[in-house]
């Protein structure tokens, strides 16, 4: 019974902690996107050419990925088996390879087979994962993969007078997971997340707390799945009220 009582006590510090923070702003991706090293990735359907990829990323608020480091280019590379498109080509000056601003002159040519070769004739630059994510030049009227990069946008902090948060997690639904530093900020992702219905926060003790957006609410949920108490970690479940 003593340690049920520290448990909730746990959570009332916490919890009290997090009211008590001002409304600030919160950067996060669209929903859609993927949020990697503070920029925000989409991978496209289907695959076009260089060019109709590179318009579908604008069209969207994007653009089409380049990378700028061996980091960005890797996590690139975890998104296809294939071949993806990136936003470099030598359309106006031949030999002249022209990526996006915040590209920072980053190169990963694949120099085995000597690339860029083609000459002329290929003019825009994709990688190839059979190829260690090393860059090769091609003809731009190739289809492949697309993957889009875009900026956070701003959303501004929900309120959590509007949330019912209960010392409990609801388990067996959860659409996706990510770190977060509050519950304010778990329930301001869930906000702006058409598919999220509630949300668990887990803290384990250690400062790390772990943020899952549910696709459902504990009414909807079998009673086995709604967990009032955990010995090892403290949880919060929140639904709007």
């Amino acid at each position: 019974m003593l340690e049920f009582w520290m448990h909730l006590f746990v959570l009332g510090v916490l919890f009290t902690k997090t009211s008590a923070h001002s409304c600030k702003h919160q950067m996060m991706c669209p929903f859609g996107w993927e949020s990697w090293d503070g920029s925000c990735y989409k991978l496209l359907d289907g695959t076009m050419t260089w060019h109709d990829g590179r318009l579908k990323c604008q069209e969207i608020g994007g653009e089409m990925v380049a990378p700028s480091s061996s980091e960005e280019n890797n996590y690139i590379l975890s998104k296809t088996s294939d071949r993806m498109w990136i936003n470099c080509n030598d359309l106006e000056t031949e030999g002249q390879w022209n990526c996006t601003v915040d590209n920072g002159g980053y190169k990963n040519w694949y120099t085995r087979y000597g690339e860029p070769n083609g000459g002329t004739r290929e003019n825009c630059a994709m990688l190839q994962f059979v190829k260690d994510g090393g860059w090769l030049d091609v003809r731009c009227s190739q289809l492949y993969s697309t993957i889009c990069k875009g900026e956070e946008v701003v959303a501004t902090q929900v309120k959590l007078k509007q949330w019912r948060l209960l010392a409990s997690c609801l388990t067996g639904h959860t659409l996706r997971e990510i770190p977060t530093s509050n519950v304010r900020a778990c329930a301001t992702v869930c906000h702006y997340d058409p598919r999220c219905r509630s949300f668990n926060v887990q803290h384990f003790g250690s400062g790390e707390r772990i943020c899952q957006l549910n696709n459902g609410t504990r009414y909807e949920a079998d009673h086995t799945q709604f967990i009032e108490y955990r010995k090892s970690f403290t949880c919060i479940y929140g639904e709007k009220q």
